[in-house]
């Protein structure tokens, strides 16, 4: 699959659905910051898993078939950018025409998407009401996307309501799937081509002429009968197999029908006299393949024939009029033609030199773009790095919540919210005037970041948020601005932990580092203040009464306010009272010590 039918639902899901949508479309598909090119070849199930990703993340009531359906449609109106409408509008007079030449469609653009594995299509009958049609296809799940393109198609090109149902499915296998259309739509075109028939029949006064002729001048081609037995074949498809005897023989012993990909039987045959049919040839003697059934293969170097099956009743047979499909020199040459083989009165000489030269161009641009496609995802990946890590100091400064609403546009002043119960502790490492004039300044400063660097890993496994350091002092808060019930609980497991880890730690000179930590629980009001250095600030009595429950405490040790210690549950936390003690500003206080918590026991 080409990435030109991935850009097409690109560009209008973001059109429809926006960025953010699309974005998560994207991830959710494995196709994180994927740049879709337009010649570059894609997984075939893509398209359903972003459908199947769209239905999840567009909030729509939209399901998977309904997205397939869009994306059939986005292609049709995308495909417009390349040029592709004028090719459409040329196919055909009315919709009917253009059904009989799907195929057709695709043979043309062959050249511009080489490894193009495209379905076939063939209409098996026709009324005044519509047209039934038979759609194969080595990929399955593309039915919906299927009715989206003829939909659109009919409505844009044609101006026809076309009602589309899925009749049943065909004879599908693991590696094909065969769906059946009832196609409604305004077909009086049908009914004045049977008139035109009729007529053209009646006034014929041509004398009629030897086959020979006809043989002439479509050397390429073969009629056979309706037990399928070759009857005669054209000059050069003799001389391709070598001049061996082929009248009489089973067709199937020398051809197999490359596309439509249906089985090579009369009845098949008889209903495909309106598509554009495609034989390979099953010869040794021009190629250096073994002979193998490849009608899903992108390539082959078996000699392809295109062209028309016409029924001849004179001879109760069908005739296959072609010409050789060849893109370029070398295809011919591996197969064994020259250019004088080739009919004077088609394009099969012409468009031959023309892929030689700019075969060659055109694989040159492809593989630019590729690159530059691989260098510009490559970028993405490494924005979306950046991005992250943007994300990380940012939510390292502001807490997560607080920073996407003011993402989302909200002013910091709304931010600003108060909260009736927080806990908050003041760490501080003990004697740091002593330690900095007994270590080097380099020294000191490596001293207090190995210290903030664990307290940030500890903060990080408690629910808790780190709200500043000031000097030799951190700073952190449980309850805002998510607030949580165990604000308290989730501190103290933090406080333990900070003691526990800070005592296996020493200087530089070999002295072992102490920290005081102080706690306490109450209401604050918290925001987010500033504009050049935006941080999330806490205000209010609880934070003056944490700093002195910490410039109260002793080395080692947890000093926890009595507020606190009604918090933490009994049952859970070791606390032993300090008794009551005067505390700058706030008079006489009772104070606990936090000693740990209690041990699990098991019956």
């Amino acid at each position: 699959m080409y990435g030109m039918l991935l850009e097409s639902i690109q560009h209008f899901v973001q059109e429809e659905y926006g960025e953010e949508v699309w974005n998560q479309v994207l991830e959710e598909s494995g196709f994180k910051n994927a740049v879709f090119t337009t010649h570059k070849v894609y997984p075939d199930m893509l398209i359903p898993k972003l459908a199947l990703a769209c239905s999840k993340f567009s909030n729509s009531e939209a399901k998977v078939d309904d997205f397939l359906c869009f994306f059939g449609r986005c292609f049709v109106r995308f495909f417009t950018h390349y040029g592709y409408d004028t090719l459409i509008r040329a196919s055909g007079r009315y919709f009917r025409d253009f059904l009989n030449g799907i195929d057709n469609l695709h043979h043309q653009i062959r050249f511009s998407y080489p490894k193009m594995q495209s379905p076939s299509f063939y209409v098996e009958s026709e009324d005044i009401g519509g047209a039934r049609l038979h759609y194969r296809s080595k990929r399955a799940g593309f039915g919906y996307y299927v009715i989206g393109q003829l939909i659109q198609i009919a409505q844009q090109f044609y101006g026809l309501d076309l009602q589309v149902t899925i009749l049943t499915d065909g004879e599908s296998s693991h590696d094909e799937c065969h769906l059946i259309y009832d196609l409604r739509f305004d077909n009086t075109p049908y009914q004045n081509a049977q008139t035109a028939r009729r007529n053209m029949i009646e006034h014929t006064d041509l004398e009629p002429v030897s086959c020979v002729y006809l043989f002439q001048l479509f050397p390429f081609s073969i009629a056979f009968d309706r037990t399928m037995t070759i009857r005669e074949v054209g000059e050069k498809i003799r001389e391709l197999f070598g001049g061996e005897e082929m009248v009489g023989l089973p067709v199937e012993t020398f051809f197999l029908i490359h596309r439509p990909r249906v089985k090579f039987t009369w009845a098949n045959i008889y209903i495909l006299q309106k598509v554009v049919v495609e034989l390979e040839c099953l010869n040794s003697h021009f190629t250096k393949h073994p002979i193998c059934d490849r009608r899903n293969s992108a390539s082959t170097r078996n000699l392809l024939l295109k062209g028309q099956m016409r029924l001849i009743e004179e001879w109760d047979a069908i005739i296959y009029l072609c010409v050789p499909l060849l893109s370029n020199l070398q295809e011919m040459q591996e197969v064994g033609l020259y250019l004088t083989d080739l009919c004077l009165h088609d394009s099969s000489r012409e468009i031959v030199l023309a892929g030689w030269q700019h075969g060659a161009r055109l694989e040159i641009s492809y593989e630019k773009q590729e690159e530059r496609s691989r260098k510009l995802e490559q970028n993405l990946k490494k924005a979306d790095e950046w991005k992250q890590k943007g994300d990380d100091l940012l939510y390292s400064m502001i807490p997560k919540a607080v920073a996407l609403r003011l993402r989302n546009g909200e002013d910091a002043i709304e931010t600003c919210e108060s909260f009736d119960e927080v806990t908050v502790l003041f760490g501080e490492i003990v004697e740091f005037a002593e330690l900095c004039a007994r270590l080097t300044a380099m020294e000191a400063v490596t001293c207090i970041n190995d210290v903030f660097s664990l307290f940030d890993k500890v903060t990080d496994a408690h629910n808790v948020f780190k709200v500043e350091t000031v000097g030799q002092v951190y700073m952190l808060v449980s309850g805002a601005p998510e607030r949580r019930p165990d604000h308290a609980q989730n501190v103290a497991r933090a406080a333990l932990d900070m003691i526990a880890q800070v005592s296996k730690m020493t200087t530089s000179d070999g002295e072992k580092v102490l920290v005081r930590i102080g706690m306490h629980s109450g209401p604050v009001a918290a925001g987010v203040v500033g504009l050049k250095m935006p941080r999330y600030c806490l205000f209010g009595d609880t934070v003056n009464t944490a700093a002195r429950m910490q410039s109260h405490g002793e080395p080692g040790k947890i000093h926890i306010s009595e507020s606190c210690q009604k918090h933490l549950q009994k049952d859970e936390f070791v606390t032993e009272p300090r008794g009551s003690m005067k505390i700058k500003g706030k008079g006489q206080m009772n104070t606990y010590w936090l000693l740990g918590q209690k041990k699990e026991t098991s019956e």
